[in-house]
């Protein structure tokens, strides 16, 4: 309470029980204990000037700080077949993501993904328990920076303009049209925000081994407006792990959505440099679409070509595939993919799918047929 506030209010008092005193030295014992009072007051109000202020509460985060918005998903796709030659539609896999707010406008991402044979039960990938992708990075409204094992920019393109997404009977997984190697190991890959239809990335990957020299640069840069798409890619892998040469590969795809299908095209070009022997050149391409036929099934239609140049005997192979997928539930597909293969004298390519371990072989220039009856269960 001020201390003038007091003293007045005391005065009062004096003035109002004045009449009624005594004797006149009852009033100057009021006078002297309201000169104490003051004095009282005076001490105290000194103390409180004097006195150290406390400390400033701690600032409270806000909901885009460290650790804001976490979330950590679970999820996973099951494809069980039955098949002559060649496999299933695509890769069983179990997987886990997410990733937390680090401040406004900057968030921590990962992802962790296995690969797995859904007719065996056993790994895929060569047996790595994240062999699909295991990543880490940051993303904000600059793009998406991560690191780890990832799919190459190449790769995205190339199965973005085929319609069977490198599934059973797809030319982008016979061989026929090249990808490159699927996915690399210490990868950084550097996403662009979408602006005007446009977007891009760039990977760079090293050996991850010291003494070794495979290394990796990739690009790709994509666009989308209203129906049309169109995506270019290139690819240089040096002394790739398979082989002692390096291979340069571009590609360019276009998309068209006419109705309820979409028309696809992609045409590709390979150079196989080896340390030892002259350089090796291949032409490919691919034709396609998607249809949604019915209210529920989507036909599917493909045909690709591929030879390396001025080969002897020559090593052209072409593929057809007709596929029918039908949804039966909101996380339940059925589907039914024919492919067969018509091979030159020094070609042998077979139809393919990415649920299988390993696929079957025909001697060069022996023609190839496969089906595949199979299932698909995500979550």
């Amino acid at each position: 309470m001020n201390k003038k506030l007091i003293t007045l209010a005391a005065a009062t008092v004096i003035a109002t029980l004045a009449p009624g005193l005594a004797s006149a030295g009852e009033i100057d014992e009021l006078k002297q204990a309201m000169k104490q009072m003051q004095d009282r007051l005076a001490q105290l109000e000194t103390q409180q000037k004097e006195a150290p202020r406390p400390a400033a509460t701690p600032p409270v985060l806000s909901a885009g700080s460290l650790g804001a918005n976490a979330n950590v998903t679970l999820y996973g796709k099951l494809d069980v077949f039955a098949e002559v030659n060649g496999g299933g539609g695509q890769g069983s896999r179990l997987g886990v993501k997410g990733g937390a707010d680090i401040s406004d406008g900057l968030r921590a991402v990962f992802q962790l993904e296995a690969g797995f044979f859904a007719n065996k039960g056993t790994l895929a990938q060569g047996g790595r328990f994240f062999g699909r992708q295991a990543y880490a990075g940051l993303e904000g409204k600059w793009g998406r920076l991560t690191a780890g094992r990832q799919y190459s920019p190449l790769y995205n393109s190339v199965i973005s303009f085929d319609p069977y997404e490198q599934g059973y009977g797809s030319p982008t997984t016979d061989g026929n049209v090249s990808t490159g190697s699927t996915r690399f190991d210490s990868s950084i890959v550097y996403a662009t925000p979408k602006y005007a239809g446009l977007s891009g990335n760039v990977m760079v990957a090293f050996g991850g081994e010291t003494g070794k020299s495979h290394n990796v640069g990739a690009v790709s840069v994509n666009y989308e407006n209203g129906p049309f798409g169109l995506g270019v890619a290139y690819q240089n892998d040096d002394h790739v792990s398979s082989s002692t040469a390096t291979i340069r590969q571009g590609f360019l795809g276009a998309s068209y959505q006419w109705g309820k299908t979409k028309l696809m095209a992609g045409f590709s070009h390979v150079e196989n440099d080896p340390d030892a022997g002259s350089t090796t050149t291949r032409r490919e391409w691919m034709i396609g679409s998607q249809t949604a036929a019915t209210a529920t099934g989507q036909l599917l239609l493909a045909y690709a070509e591929g030879r390396t140049q001025d080969a002897s005997p020559s090593d052209r192979g072409q593929v057809a595939t007709l596929g029918w997928v039908e949804t039966i539930g909101a996380q339940s597909k059925v589907y039914a993919i024919l492919s067969g293969h018509k091979n030159s004298a020094g070609s042998a390519l077979v139809p393919m799918g990415t649920s299988s371990a390993g696929n079957y072989t025909v001697n060069p220039g022996d023609d190839a047929f496969g089906l595949a009856l199979g299932y698909q269960y995500w979550f």
